[in-house]
């Protein structure tokens, strides 16, 4: 099975609507963010500045556009018909934000109408992630800025010692969820290729903290996909899962994964 990312509008509801438990798991912990303050607390964005979030998923991120960046209005434009809901049952009520269904390589924007564009955990699920970056490229204003985050995948784990049977299931997730690995280790000669103008990049560690709700959700998943794949019994996948609950009860849990951030701004002679 191929990333469903990659094509989230198209699978089955009962799974777009567990990766959305999964996404809003992962944007409410403590440790996501900070990572999210971190790379978007200093952009420089104009008082009146209009924002924009490609892939918003469940809008906690579109949100920090406003509360963090500075911006005075986000949009978002999601492929996932759940997530838009979501995100318009949430954050609806806030007439600074609004949410659409739609495309990042064809949002259907004017040319050089944003001031901002945010693409987080997106681009590692785009088949030709130069499309995006070059739509994005058209609709930013000339000297407008995009910011990318996205975690650098092969440094995902749950090891706490040699052949950890968690860390399979983290891999496997990983594999199976995952277009490009190693996107933030090529964005730097996309971004020049399309032309922009490079600004900060940024390494972010992630240690799952606490009771390590999103990690778990990586556990569970990849032991799901097992099963399904028909390389794990039932019950071993339900062993393995309580074997992550019982480390997170007694202390013994470890999830790691690195992320990094880039910072980019369209010349201001467009």
């Amino acid at each position: 099975m191929s990333d469903p990312y990659s094509n989230l509008a198209a699978q089955e509801i009962e799974l777009q609507e567990r990766i959305a438990d999964a996404m809003e798991a992962r944007c409410l912990e403590p440790a996501q963010v900070a990572i999210r303050k971190a790379y978007l607390s200093n952009l420089d964005l104009p008082p009146d500045a209009k924002a924009l979030e490609l892939g918003s998923g469940t809008g906690h991120v579109t949100r920090d556009l406003i509360k963090v960046a500075g911006a005075a209005s986000a949009h978002g434009i999601e492929p996932s018909p759940v997530m838009v809901a979501r995100a318009n049952r949430d954050f609806g009520d806030d007439p600074r934000l609004s949410f659409s269904q739609g495309d990042a390589k064809a949002t259907g924007l004017p040319d050089s109408s944003v001031d901002m564009v945010l693409l987080h955990t997106l681009l590692c699920h785009v088949p030709g992630p130069q499309d995006v970056l070059t739509e994005v490229h058209r609709i930013l204003k000339p000297g407008g800025v995009l910011a990318i985050c996205d975690g650098d995948y092969d440094t995902a784990t749950a090891q706490i010692a040699d052949f950890d049977p968690l860390d399979q299931l983290v891999r496997f997730m990983i594999d199976q969820n995952v277009t490009n690995l190693w996107i933030m280790r090529q964005i730097t000669g996309l971004l020049t290729q399309v032309g922009f103008d490079l600004g900060p990049s940024t390494g972010h560690g992630y240690v799952a903290e606490g009771e390590a709700g999103y990690f778990l959700t990586v556990i569970d998943r990849g032991a799901d996909r097992m099963v399904e794949d028909g390389l794990l019994f039932s019950e071993t996948g339900a062993a393995l899962k309580e074997e992550a609950r019982r480390r997170v009860a007694e202390n013994r849990f470890f999830g790691f994964m690195s992320y990094v951030s880039q910072i980019a701004r369209k010349p201001a002679d467009g």
